[in-house]
């Protein structure tokens, strides 16, 4: 058996979010873990990127946190980098999907809508909310034969918030799309996050059955946990915890993602449904296959329904993380 790190990342600029962190008042409760996770190195999506990036800060990695960015937030030496983060103990994100990606002239640019919860060295908790922009490019570059298949990070902005207010992360990109009406959605089960974003997308827009298709036996879980919630619901905001980790065995990688539904009512209520979803995916061929099914499917999922952003942040801090 082996432990993988993949998928989804997550930016900031670290300068804006040491200031910011200086100045915002604390909330009581820590609402990360206080045992350190374990190593998570992508980069190959955005989300990955910034997945990687707190992943880095929490352990105090600051040269691999350093070495994410394209050019370093306002200049800075890699030991003023890592100045800024004395007084942080750890820090999670999470992203809102979809994300939307603009490409051109060889290069793409992901705008990235991200809440950041992050733990002081004094036990206080802060939290940020804004809009981070990661870069790849298509091309090859310099003597490269093939193009870098990483994202690297190339600016933020973000605003400290009192509370976790997911509704902020509705407008903090130029440009955002909801799970209902993004033209660049193409369903795909290619990686667990593009499964969890290709399936709440078919379930919202009424495409039941092939939502149900995506799920091995006993079936749609979600649904059938949630199914009078989904209906009654005006709209549903899907959020994701980019440290998305793996492990392989018998013929099967799974991977567990911790992700978060927000459920909007017509009484503009909120109903927080937090998920660890166990994803698999087969590395030999099946049947008369001759080469491995590329596809991801869901094999499991625990769900907990809580009333508010705090709990639901706790929730999935707690869960489907590597510790250790």
């Amino acid at each position: 058996m082996y432990r993988s790190a993949r998928f989804i990342g997550l930016i900031i600029s670290s300068l804006l979010f040491i200031s910011v962190v200086s100045a915002q008042q604390a909330t009581p409760t820590p609402l990360l873990p206080t045992t350190p996770p374990d190593e998570f190195i992508a980069q190959t999506d955005p989300a990955s990127l910034i997945g990687s990036y707190y992943n880095a800060i929490t352990l105090g990695d600051y040269p691999r946190a350093f070495s994410y960015w394209i050019q370093a937030p306002n200049n800075q030496t890699e030991p003023q980098f890592a100045a800024g983060f004395s007084d942080t103990l750890s820090a999670s994100a999470l992203v809102r999907l979809p994300i939307f990606e603009d490409a051109g002239a060889g290069n793409v640019y992901a705008s990235i809508p991200t809440l950041v919860t992050a733990e002081r060295r004094d036990g206080s908790t802060v939290f940020f909310a804004g809009c981070f922009t990661a870069h790849k490019s298509n091309v090859p570059v310099g003597n490269a034969t093939e193009p870098d298949p990483n994202w690297y990070l190339q600016k933020g902005v973000l605003k400290q918030v009192q509370t976790p207010d997911f509704t902020v992360l509705d407008t903090a990109c130029d440009t955002e799309y909801s799970l209902t009406d993004d033209p660049n959605l193409v369903p795909s089960q290619l990686d667990p996050v593009q499964l969890i974003e290709s399936y709440f997308s078919m379930l919202i827009t009424g495409k039941v059955v092939d939502a149900g298709a995506l799920w091995e036996n006993p079936g749609d879980q979600f649904l059938g946990a949630y199914g009078k919630e989904v209906e009654a619901s005006l709209s549903i905001n899907l959020y994701v915890n980019p440290v998305i980790y793996g492990d392989g065995a018998a013929g099967s990688i799974y991977a567990s993602i911790p992700a978060l539904v927000v459920t909007n009512s017509p009484a503009n209520t909120h109903l927080y449904i937090t998920g660890c979803y166990v994803v698999r995916l087969s590395d030999v061929p099946v049947g008369d296959a001759t080469t491995p099914d590329p596809n991801w499917h869901f094999y499991n999922a625990t769900f907990n329904l809580v009333n508010d952003a705090p709990s639901a942040i706790a929730l999935l801090n707690q869960s489907c993380t590597g510790r250790g």
